[in-house]
């Protein structure tokens, strides 16, 4: 499996986390969601508006996240997404849910690096 093919699918399973995150203590629109999600990431979490739209209409279809339209100027219109209640306890189950892998994946690596370094340490 080539790494980017893997990285992109790792990230894309990541954008409903990191979307409802964003939209947790303010309500935004799609280009700024990309801005802020590099922003706060440090730049390790990078999408795309194409990448990301998809991801919020599966949010808005399950009622997660909600829309509304601004006049941005005179014939402009920029569209902010909402986080809804049922968002809020989606991404606290997310949430519990990416803590769990995570942890796990980190007990994993870490029992790997410590059987790594005891074959080391007995052969010698």
């Amino acid at each position: 499996m080539k790494q980017e093919n893997f990285q992109g699918s790792f990230r894309r399973g990541l954008m409903p986390l990191v979307i409802l995150s964003l939209l947790k203590n303010e309500d935004m629109y799609g280009y700024q969601l990309v801005q802020e999600t590099e922003r706060r990431s440090g730049g390790a979490i990078v999408t795309q508006e194409g990448s990301l739209y998809p991801v919020l209409y599966k949010l808005l279809d399950a009622g997660f996240i909600s829309d509304r339209r601004v006049l941005v100027g005179k014939r402009m219109t920029r569209v902010y997404y909402h986080l809804e209640d049922s968002g809020k306890a989606y991404l606290e189950e997310l949430s519990r849910s990416y803590q769990a892998i995570t942890d796990g994946m980190f007990r994993l690596m870490d029992a790997s690096a410590g059987q790594k370094q005891t074959k080391i340490g007995t052969a010698g």
